[in-house]
């Protein structure tokens, strides 16, 4: 890039109209030829991958394919039963009933609210009756899932209500209004109520402020450092010409990758931060050489000689190490790793490209009106100032600073030896916030494990077999660790089906999420239960649900040694 740069110097205003020709180019494939954002994680050659996929097939799984929240609601004397606390809560699930994008709301109180809700099926008198006998069993297993499945706790003091919506995007003004309407019934007739849902998770909350905050906060620190509101800004709008453009692109990417929704904002943060950075370089070795008594041009030519360099450098260690994300073998990351080096090139171009245009263009007046304390101009020594002198005094001891330096990262990297990797849950929500609220009450009423259960997917050996699926679920409860399956024992007559072999299995553990005692559990299920359960048979059981996080743990400390080999050898 170094030919582009000195020609941007010599060329400014041709190079300038090039640029903006450039973002034209890039903005019309962003605006016409963008694809959707989308969130789709998958863990290929997983356990829980395979859960997924079989659970997939499983009866009733389209119907539960859109987005859901929780309502739950609890009391620290009486009942959740009592008319006090219906009168407090069912007015609210009349409301979110007719909300937008709300399919259907149940209750614990037997009504339903919504345009949505599935009918209950009526029984056709002229339906042949089963014998006697296996009425009996069906008339149990009902009673049974009655109870197993019932939304409220069997000490009557927590209740919840699952809001179902149309699909996976939900319109923010209705969980808004959700989120606002819990917290305003929160206490009333000392009812706690909370909710909690991945579509409530930001409603409420202001709009993410940081890249501004960002800013803000560089233009401070520029101004001290330069002394100049235009040497300030440049670095500012030369990121921001170059984080527009990267996307732009980041949106042309999602029409062949699988980009998430959030790979904007992180884009911004990589490409505003190290697009800043960028341009710092340059334009610092630009206002030394300035000060040296360097004509501007010259000194613009020297800056993209040497700190240009650097910056080329040092943006394409960035491209690759984001790019090395592609070993890890995770198609989510791959969209990120793409749309985020994408980004970082653009503002590397837009620094070595557009800012020694607008230098070679402005001359000194690139470090004009200065602040009151840098009206004085400085005399500049050849050697540099306080930090060159700093860099000599490493150099005259190498070996003893590297020693020093060694010593110093050891140490602060021993809280890597007791790192737990993982998903966050809102167990880390602020006490008092309604997504903490709920998830208290549940593993108040329903137990710790009720917010993170495992859901097993199992492939019996032919269809209606009772006899694998009730042996699997007595050696799943009897398991150290596991609180209850749903389905029970008793449930089984219904939990099997004339034309399915593949059926599912709760399982709700006796610790939260995040408790180490957990994913101990998992281990236990996966190399000692369903193993003993599988053996001489022809049934398989694979653990999902919350135990993606586990696989995702392995599946990433698995590649990181390759990984870092990749980018390390890259960068050499």
């Amino acid at each position: 890039m170094g030919y582009l740069s000195r020609w941007a110097v010599r060329k400014p205003v041709i190079a300038i109209i090039a640029w903006f020709a450039l973002l034209i180019v890039i903005g019309v494939l962003g605006g016409r030829f963008g694809g959707d954002l989308k969130d789709s994680f998958e863990l290929p050659g997983t356990e829980s991958q395979v859960a997924q996929n079989l659970l997939a097939e499983t009866a009733g799984a389209d119907a539960t394919s859109g987005a859901t929240a929780s309502v739950v609601w609890g009391v620290e004397s009486g009942s959740v039963e009592d008319a006090s606390v219906k009168q407090t809560v069912v007015p609210l699930m009349e409301k979110f009933g007719d909300l937008p994008g709300v399919s259907c709301v149940t209750s614990p109180y037997g009504q339903s609210y919504g345009p949505s809700c599935p009918e209950q099926p009526k029984p056709d008198p002229n339906a042949p009756q089963p014998p006697p006998e296996i009425q009996a069993k069906i008339d149990k297993a009902k009673a049974a899932a009655a109870v197993a499945t019932s939304p409220i706790s069997k000490d009557g003091k927590v209740a919840y209500s699952t809001i179902v919506f149309d699909g996976l995007d939900v319109p923010s003004e209705t969980a808004s209004t959700i989120i606002d309407d819990v917290e305003a019934a929160n206490g009333t007739n000392d009812v706690a109520i909370g909710a909690n849902g991945q579509v409530l998770a930001f409603a409420g909350q202001e709009p993410p402020s940081g890249e501004a905050i960002g800013i803000l906060v560089a233009i401070i620190i520029l101004l001290i450092a330069f002394g100049s509101a235009v040497a300030a800004g440049l670095p500012i709008v030369t990121a921001v010409f170059g984080l527009g453009a990267g996307l732009s692109l980041v949106t042309f990417t999602a029409s062949f990758f699988t980009v998430a929704t959030f790979a904007p904002t992180l884009a911004a943060m990589i490409g505003l931060g190290v697009g800043i950075d960028y341009a710092l370089f340059i334009l610092n070795r630009f206002r030394q050489a300035v000060m040296a008594g360097h004509a501007p041009k010259d000194a613009a030519l020297e800056s993209v000689n040497t700190a240009g360099r650097a910056v080329q450098f040092a943006g394409t260690t960035v491209i690759i190490a984001l790019l090395g994300l592609f070993v890890l073998g995770i198609g989510f990351f791959n969209g990120l790793a793409v749309a985020a080096s994408l980004t970082v090139a653009m503002v590397m171009l837009s620094a070595v490209w557009l800012l020694p245009a607008l230098l070679s263009l402005l001359g000194e007046k690139a470090l004009g009106l200065r602040m009151p304390w840098a009206r004085s101009r400085k005399e500049w020594h050849p050697e540099g100032g306080k930090w060159a002198h700093y860099g000599r005094v490493l150099q005259r001891r190498p070996w003893l600073y590297t020693l020093a330096a060694a010593a110093l990262v050891v140490v602060l990297a021993i809280p890597y030896f007791s790192i737990r990797l993982g998903f966050p849950d809102d167990s880390g929500q602020p006490q008092g916030s309604p997504a903490r609220i709920a998830y208290d009450l549940t593993a108040e009423g329903f137990g710790p494990g009720a917010n993170g259960p495992f859901f097993l997917a199992v492939q019996l050996p032919y269809a209606l077999d009772e006899d694998s699926l009730t042996n699997l679920i007595e050696d799943l409860n009897a398991t150290e660790g596991v609180a209850r399956t749903v389905p029970t024992v008793d449930m089984v007559p219904i939990s099997v089906t004339p034309n399915q072999t593949i059926t599912a299995i709760q399982v709700v553990p006796t610790t939260s999420p995040q408790d180490p005692a957990t994913d101990e559990l998992l281990k236990r299920l996966r190399d000692e239960t369903i193993p003993a359960a599988e053996q001489n048979t022809t049934m398989r059981a694979y653990v999902g649900g919350t135990a993606v996080t586990a696989d995702f743990t392995t599946v990433l400390s698995d590649s990181l040694p390759v990984f870092l080999a990749v980018v390390v050898g890259l960068g050499f």
